[in-house]
């Protein structure tokens, strides 16, 4: 088992992918097959529900793209639950202290590293034996620093052994800093984000950021972001057929004088 997205990051080479926020197979299927280097699987905000959680997963398989996960919160079993039906990393909401960031990254891994319960029934189907000694080493702990907790303790989370990237909510670190949502040119917000990319550059750790557009996602991996999401398949969907239907009416009549 090899998570690539982790051994680009790794490799200090950056890399770019997308939100899946519709619980939809076929969408999903799709997404996988545009060479985009990791998807994420949004449990928080998205559509996406347990029940539609491993279907996506096993249509993700076919692609070459890294699944990850977004779970809803720290608990153990939303972690070990997305991990066991074949997500190759998780991350993590609203992580505020060293402590937190050291539990979520326990629940991420089996014994002696961590305290995940041990029945990977969807991700080990194909071969336990490789699952088990390579799980460890090749899922990704993802921590959010979107708070103000979490960007006050930031080098700390930073400094866990476990954590493997840190990521920014750009909207919720708006609020964290006190600046109006999308404001991401505030100098507070690009102070705290400097802060973040400061924090993962000591620790050896990558630092991603949710890019909401192709734009945004180009700006952020030249400005030192190790990866980026370039937009949500409800957002492609929605901007590709506002851009059709406009494209299909053509231009307003001209009343005739």
């Amino acid at each position: 088992m090899i998570n690539t997205a982790l051994r680009q990051w790794r490799a200090g080479e950056r890399s770019v992918g997308i939100w899946l926020t519709l619980s939809d197979l076929h969408s999903a299927e799709l997404a996988g097959q545009m060479g985009f280097d990791w998807l994420c699987v949004d449990l928080q905000h998205g559509m996406v529900d347990a029940a539609d959680l491993w279907k996506i997963l096993a249509v993700l398989s076919a692609s070459a793209a890294t699944p990850l996960v977004r779970v809803a919160g720290h608990a153990d079993d939303q972690i070990g639950r997305a991990l066991d039906s074949g997500a190759q990393g998780v991350i993590v909401p609203m992580v505020n202290t060293a402590a937190q960031a050291r539990a979520v990254a326990m629940a991420c891994r089996y014994p002696p590293d961590g305290h995940r319960s041990c029945g990977p029934v969807r991700s080990a189907a194909y071969s336990a034996a490789d699952y088990m000694a390579n799980a460890n080493q090749q899922l990704a702990c993802i921590v959010m620093i979107e708070t103000p907790d979490g960007l006050a303790n930031v080098e700390a989370i930073a400094a866990e052994d476990g954590v493997d990237a840190l990521f920014i909510g750009p909207v919720d670190l708006c609020f964290a800093v006190g600046v109006p949502p999308g404001q991401f040119d505030a100098p507070a917000f690009r102070d705290a984000v400097d802060r973040i990319l400061a924090a993962g550059r000591s620790h050896g750790k990558p630092v991603g950021i949710f890019g909401y557009s192709p734009e945004r996602a180009a700006e952020a991996l030249s400005s030192g972001f190790a990866f980026a999401s370039a937009g949500t398949d409800a957002g492609f969907l929605r901007a590709a057929a506002g851009a059709a239907l406009a494209l299909a009416r053509g231009p307003a009549p001209t009343a005739d004088v």
